[in-house]
C-alpha cells in the first residue's frame, strides 16, 4: 500500500464517482480503478461497493477513508512547514559562545532578529573555544563563535575584533595612566578566564614574551564575576575590547587602560565545511552579515537598524 493508492481511494469517496475522482486527479479511469483493485487485492478485503446511484463505503472502506484523510492532512501539513522552513521563517539554531564575548551584544541582534522572524529559536551554549570546536565537530552544534583565523574544516565570517584591555579598580596605582605596557604587571594579581579560553592564552603569551608569568589568584568563566573583583579592587585583569562596544564599566568603580604592545585578536562564526547547513541557520548567518555591514558603516549605532 502506497500513498497514491490511498490518494486515489479518498479522492473517489470524496468525489462520489471513479469517473469525478479521475478528471479531478487528470488520471483516467481506468487508472483509478485499477488502483482500488490492488489495493483491494493487498488489503484482502473489499474497500467500496458501487449501487446504481453512488459508491457506498464497506466497513474497511471506512477506517482506510479515516486514516487516509488523516495522511492527506498530515501530507499537506509537512508541505506547509516545509515552505515555512525553506522561507526561514520556522527552525531551531544551536549556537556556540564564549563568555569574554558578552552577551548583550547577542541580546541586542536577538531581539531585533526575533521581530523578523517569531518562529526561529537561537539557543545560545557558552564554554571555552577548545570545547565549543569539538563540539561543533561533533554535530551537537550548528555554529560557534571561534578566534580567527581558523581551520581549513570550518567555514566562517568574520565577526568582530579588538585588542586586550587592561582593567583595575579606580584606586589602583595605574589607573590613571593613559597606557600600560605589559612589563609593569610583574608584580600584579591576576583575576582571568580560565584555560580553554582564548583570551587566556593571549594573556599567558603576552607575560611570557615580556619576561615573567603572570600572579594568578583566580581563574573563571565568568565575566560578572571578575568585574566584580576588580572592582572590590582584589586584583587587576584583563579583558577583550571589541571594535563594536567599550567594556562595560557602569556598574563598578574601575578603569580601563590600553595595554602596549597592543595584542589584538578576531573571531568569527563557524560552521562545519560540507555539512549540512538549515535554512533557520543561514537566516541568522545572513541577518547578521547585514547587520555587521550597517554597524561598520555608523559603529555609534551598533546593532540598529
Amino acid at each position: 500500500m502506497d500513498f497514491k493508492q490511498i490518494q486515489y481511494f479518498t479522492e473517489v469517496v470524496n468525489q462520489g464517482s471513479f469517473s469525478k475522482a479521475a478528471e479531478h486527479l487528470f488520471l483516467s479511469q481506468p487508472n483509478i480503478s485499477k488502483s482500488i483493485k490492488d489495493l483491494e487485492k493487498e488489503l484482502d478485503a473489499k474497500l467500496l461497493t458501487r449501487t446504481t446511484r453512488k459508491i457506498e463505503l464497506t466497513d474497511t472502506g471506512k477506517l482506510l477513508y479515516h486514516y487516509g484523510q488523516r495522511i492527506s492532512q498530515s501530507i499537506e501539513h509537512f508541505y506547509d512547514e516545509l515552505d515555512d522552513i525553506k522561507n526561514s521563517k520556522k527552525g531551531n539554531i544551536k549556537m556556540g559562545i564564549f563568555s569574554t564575548l558578552g552577551t548583550d551584544i547577542f541580546s541586542e541582534l536577538m531581539a531585533l532578529f526575533h521581530i523578523e522572524y517569531p518562529l526561529i529559536t537561537v539557543r545560545f551554549v557558552e564554554d571555552g573555544a577548545l570545547h565549543l570546536k569539538n563540539t561543533l565537530l561533533n554535530g551537537e552544534l550548528d555554529l560557534v563563535v571561534m578566534p580567527l583565523p581558523i581551520d581549513d574544516e570550518f567555514d566562517s565570517i568574520p565577526f568582530m575584533k579588538g585588542d586586550l584591555r587592561l582593567v583595575v579598580h579606580q584606586n589602583h596605582r595605574l589607573a590613571n595612566q593613559e597606557t600600560v605596557s605589559w612589563d609593569n604587571l610583574r608584580e600584579e594579581s591576576f583575576i582571568i578566564f580560565r584555560e580553554g579560553y582564548q583570551v587566556h592564552e593571549l594573556i599567558m603569551q603576552a607575560c611570557k614574551l615580556n619576561g615573567f608569568e603572570p600572579n594568578v589568584i583566580c581563574e573563571t568563566s565568568q565575566w560578572k564575576f571578575i568585574m566584580e573583583m576588580v572592582s572590590f579592587n582584589q586584583g587587576i585583569t584583563i579583558l577583550p575590547q571589541s571594535d563594536l562596544k567599550e567594556i562595560d564599566v557602569s556598574e563598578g568603580k574601575i578603569k580601563v587602560i590600553p595595554l602596549i604592545p597592543h595584542i589584538n585578536w578576531q573571531i568569527g562564526i563557524a560552521w562545519k565545511k560540507d555539512s549540512y547547513i538549515s535554512y533557520a541557520t543561514r537566516t541568522w548567518i545572513d541577518f547578521i552579515k547585514t547587520k555587521l555591514e550597517a554597524s561598520r558603516e555608523k559603529p555609534s549605532d551598533v546593532w540598529k537598524t
